[in-house]
């Protein structure tokens, strides 16, 4: 019997090993994002989008062909089963590549192009124009965060250009007694600061460390008590007057969006200024 165990548990783990073997890493390459069903046909149930630079697993072809007419140009491929974190479904391959994919968000200035590195976004939009317009709202994920990510400035024809980033936080306090928390959260931005230059055309965005969130409380929390006074009294103080960081009770702190902004000077000395505006998802 015992003999008979170890036989079987030998043929799972190399059953399991083939597999493994079997399944082949790929990216996704639809900067639009890629949607994944439950079916090989595109009428199949969309289970979700897979975003782009996403890695999965392909565990078998199909025989199902598919041409994609993407701006006027043809995309053959096959539909093929894959595996997410959450789900396995059907992809149409065609968007998929052997290799890795730096998620690259681009923005067209006047005379530059702007390349952010390896940020994952809630609307798979990877490409923002800015020649007409003076401000571009990035969604950034849930999963992501706009701090410490390259910027890097290609094709650049102007005299100089100057990145500067800020924050805005919000800001509230909550109590046992329903009536004295505040469901009005209070906005603070925070003052522009340089970003560091890594290159000569690359930036690196700025991440907020534990001592700016110290900073920030000092300074909001003045604000928050005169508002704890107005709605519950003096006496309510007592659970606000020791507060020193984001973690204690009663408040919560959070960040609502992340701004950059671009100087640019032209070799008339002509100045321009754009915005890069990151929202945050709610609750981060």
């Amino acid at each position: 019997m015992n003999y008979l165990k170890k036989i079987l548990a030998i043929t799972l783990v190399f059953n399991v090993a083939i597999v493994t073997a079997q399944q082949k890493e790929s990216y996704v390459a639809a900067e639009s994002g890629l949607s994944l069903r439950n079916q090989p046909d595109v009428s199949g149930k969309m289970l979700t989008k897979l975003s782009y630079g996403e890695v999965i697993g392909v565990l078998e072809e199909t025989d199902k062909n598919l041409v994609v007419l993407d701006a006027g140009k043809k995309i053959s491929g096959k539909w093929v089963k894959v595996e997410t974190r959450n789900h396995i479904g059907y992809v149409f391959n065609g968007y998929l590549s052997p290799n890795k994919i730096a998620r690259t968000i681009r923005v067209n200035l006047d005379n530059v192009k702007v390349e952010i590195k390896n940020l994952a976004t809630s609307d798979y939009k990877r490409i923002h124009d800015l020649k007409d317009e003076n401000k571009a709202i990035i969604n950034v994920d849930v999963s992501d965060s706009p701090e410490g990510k390259n910027i890097v400035l290609v094709d650049n024809d102007y005299k100089q250009v100057s990145l500067f980033q800020r924050y805005e936080n919000s800001f509230s306090y909550m109590s046992m007694d329903a009536k004295c928390s505040s469901n009005e959260w209070k906005q603070y931005d925070t003052e522009w600061k340089p970003l560091k230059q890594v290159k000569s055309n690359t930036f690196e965005t700025l991440t907020y460390t534990e001592k700016d969130w110290i900073n920030f409380i000092e300074t909001a929390t003045e604000d928050l008590k005169e508002d704890v006074v107005d709605k519950c009294g003096e006496d309510w103080l007592a659970y606000i007057n020791t507060i020193n960081n984001i973690k204690d009770f009663p408040v919560s702190v959070s960040t609502n969006r992340v701004f950059i902004k671009f100087i640019l000077t032209d070799f008339e000395d002509n100045i321009t200024e754009k915005i890069i505006e990151f929202e945050m998802p709610v609750g981060l």
